[in-house]
């Protein structure tokens, strides 16, 4: 279970941690001024990027410098054995499997915005980082600290932190999207958010986690943001239930696992 403790006692309050709070306080300024004053840009599909864009670069340094003060543990590369990178077999096809090849190919969506896919991975890249940070560092380390404290098992911190994960894609609707597609989107969240708490239950290696979200974030996007037509056809169904199935039964398996070696 991934429990770090903060290094520094509360009562202290060195020139490092002041200037952390500085660095917080301008992040989260120029967070509100952006929102409050967006760019105005002509071309919808740059808009759309750059509006992802440049408050996602803020809130990863905010949440950079809030768990460099918390967890500064969490952010340290862990080594990963090859029985770890082989085990990740499965939670890699699942974001693969998540680009629309099949589409693609037989023509049914294409790219037509390729001069811009720099700046769409940046935003992948920054999703990933963001919201790996807040849901599987911030929140699932403090629920592994409370629960763990509590004498449970590490199963309540998968699910809780899964769960808000899931319910925090209901904000989409205030960006129009359709209920049934948000619903859709909060159900797949809860189930992408418990297979990389599992992640990084097993490898202590949030940076995997990050990766895994930013590669299965480019497929997901891949066509909304930079293209037309219905990635999602048949064959894509076919090998997303597939690898999914597979792959909950190997987080649930290593779940189990982890639970009886673990109080």
């Amino acid at each position: 279970m991934v429990c770090m403790r903060p290094l520094r006692k509360k009562s202290e309050l060195s020139v490092q941690s002041a200037l952390a709070l500085l660095l917080l306080l301008i992040c989260a300024a120029a967070i509100v001024f952006f929102y409050s004053a967006p760019p105005v840009i002509g071309d919808s599909v740059l808009y759309s990027l750059v509006y992802a864009v440049i408050p996602r670069f803020f809130i990863c340094v905010f949440l950079l410098v809030l768990i460099l003060e918390v967890y500064p543990d969490l952010l340290a590369w862990k080594r990963i054995s090859w029985k770890n990178l082989l085990w990740c077999v499965l939670p890699l096809l699942v974001t693969i499997v998540n680009f629309p090849f099949s589409a693609l190919i037989l023509g049914t969506a294409r790219m037509t915005r390729a001069e811009l896919i720099w700046l769409f991975i940046i935003k992948c890249l920054l999703i990933g980082i963001s919201e790996e940070l807040l849901f599987r560092g911030i929140i699932f380390s403090s629920l592994s600290d409370y629960f763990k404290k509590k004498g449970r098992s590490c199963f309540l911190p998968v699910l809780f932190s899964s769960v808000i994960f899931g319910l925090f894609h209901f904000i989409n609707l205030f960006d129009g999207a359709g209920i049934l597609a948000v619903l859709q989107q909060v159900g797949y969240s809860f189930l992408i958010g418990a297979m990389l708490a599992i992640v990084l239950l097993k490898t202590k290696n949030i940076w995997l986690c990050i990766f895994l979200h930013a590669l299965f974030d480019f497929g997901g996007f891949f066509v909304s943001d930079l293209g037309t037509g219905n990635p999602q056809d048949l064959t894509f169904w076919i090998l997303t239930i597939v690898v999914g199935i597979l792959c909950t039964v190997q987080m649930i398996i290593t779940l189990i696992k982890i639970i009886k070696k673990r109080p």
